[in-house]
């Protein structure tokens, strides 16, 4: 079982991650030195920003197939993390229309 590590909104100087808050296996950093991938993301900063502000609240997020309600428990570049129930859903920030605290 693999570790899991929290990295917070600003950079740590020796993770070359995305911003954000979330949690991910200590492999992510290996597995991104040796894959290598590239791919690109549509970053709305502002977005990102006001969902930062929401972390750890209760808020909908309303997407084009459905609405959500559980508590934001995670943001990260190019998804959030919405617990509803315990159970973690992984949701693409393209995906989502708005969402707003409940």
């Amino acid at each position: 079982m693999y570790e899991n590590q929290i990295y917070p909104y600003h950079q740590r100087s020796d993770v070359s991650l995305p911003p954000g808050k979330y949690v991910h296996s200590t492999q992510l950093q290996t597995t991104m030195n040796t894959t290598s991938p590239t791919y690109w993301v549509t970053m709305e900063p502002i977005f990102f920003d006001h969902l930062l502000l929401h972390l750890n609240k209760d808020i909908r997020v309303v997407t084009a197939g459905e609405s959500l309600e559980g508590t934001l428990t995670g943001v990260a570049i190019d998804h959030l993390q919405l617990t509803i129930n315990g159970v973690n859903y992984h949701i693409r920030l393209p995906q989502i229309i708005y969402f707003r605290k409940i």
